[in-house]
């Protein structure tokens, strides 16, 4: 799983109702989808309330409607019900990190990378991503992340008295992470999830009627073991754009210009995996 990736945590959310009864289970209507197809499985933990309000459970079984848990204890003492529209996730992360007053911080529960460089997260590491190491640049500082093993690592960073950035990793759970695609996330292959950076937008051009007008563009990922980069280059005739076909490459040609194109956009969508971005759009001006 990547280490900066919008999967990292591998949950689903929304908002429920909750009835803590004697045979141990979680029920209620969820907010926007039902539990059955929300991608939970057994074994995983829902933790219930921002900020885990509420409290924690290892989920052993589940309808579209109800969650049955394995044990109340991680719940706040005493508590019977939750009231509707409290909210909740549900996470593969191992239970007791979720107890850890370490990586129970809220930064510790985002899926993205933060741009404040003190932080704490709890990452799934495949095999295949075990000698994979990145140097991410964090503000002006820079650090190399790394692990050495499978499976669910908590990452904490700080800054020293000197003013550099840190980097501790401590395996949580060794192995368990499988990379297969559907298994997990799909993203388990990339470590860390590329980041595609366009290095030359395309350009307006100008040209005359017959003529023909060609747009470029110029981008990189990282890292440089993360999927080849993809092109599709789309075309705005007032109406929104809409994709060229075939159009496929770093650039593209629009032959036999007329005036009846004057004012086109053009812009290309570049991928790299699940991730991808937009290039700014630029003008054919036809004289």
């Amino acid at each position: 799983m990547a280490l900066w990736g919008n999967k990292d945590l591998v949950y689903s959310d929304g908002t429920i109702a909750v009835n803590l009864g004697p045979s141990t289970e979680v029920t209620g209507s969820v907010g926007v989808t039902t539990f059955t197809n929300a991608g939970i499985k057994t074994g995983d933990v829902i933790t219930v309330g921002t900020g885990a309000t509420y409290g924690y459970a290892v989920i052993t079984g589940f309808t579209s409607t109800t969650i049955s848990i394995a044990s109340t204890a991680g719940f706040v003492s005493g508590l019977t019900t939750v009231p509707s529209g409290t909210s909740y996730f549900i996470s593969e992360e191992p239970i007791y990190t979720v107890f850890d007053s370490v990586y129970r911080a809220p930064e510790s529960k985002t899926t993205g990378f933060s741009t404040n460089p003190v932080f704490t997260g709890v990452f799934g590491v495949s095999a295949e991503e075990v000698g994979a190491a990145a140097t991410i640049t964090v503000g002006d500082k820079a650090a190399a992340y790394a692990v050495a093993h499978s499976g669910w690592v908590g990452i904490m960073t700080y800054i020293d008295t000197h003013g550099n950035l840190r980097v501790k990793s401590e395996v949580l759970v060794a192995g368990g992470i499988d990379s297969a695609a559907g298994t997990d996330a799909e993203d388990d292959t990339v470590f860390p999830d590329p980041t595609i950076t366009i290095t030359t937008q395309p350009a307006s051009v100008g040209v005359g009627t017959t003529e023909t007008a060609t747009f470029s563009v110029v981008a990189t990922v990282f890292p440089t073991y993360s999927p080849s980069l993809t092109y599709q280059w789309y075309e705005d005739d007032g109406g929104g754009f809409d994709a060229i076909s075939g159009a496929t490459g770093t650039s593209v040609s629009i032959a036999n210009t007329d005036a009846n194109k004057n004012g086109y956009e053009y812009q290309v969508i570049i991928a790299s995996g699940d991730t991808s971005v937009t290039s700014s759009s630029a003008t054919m001006t036809v004289s």
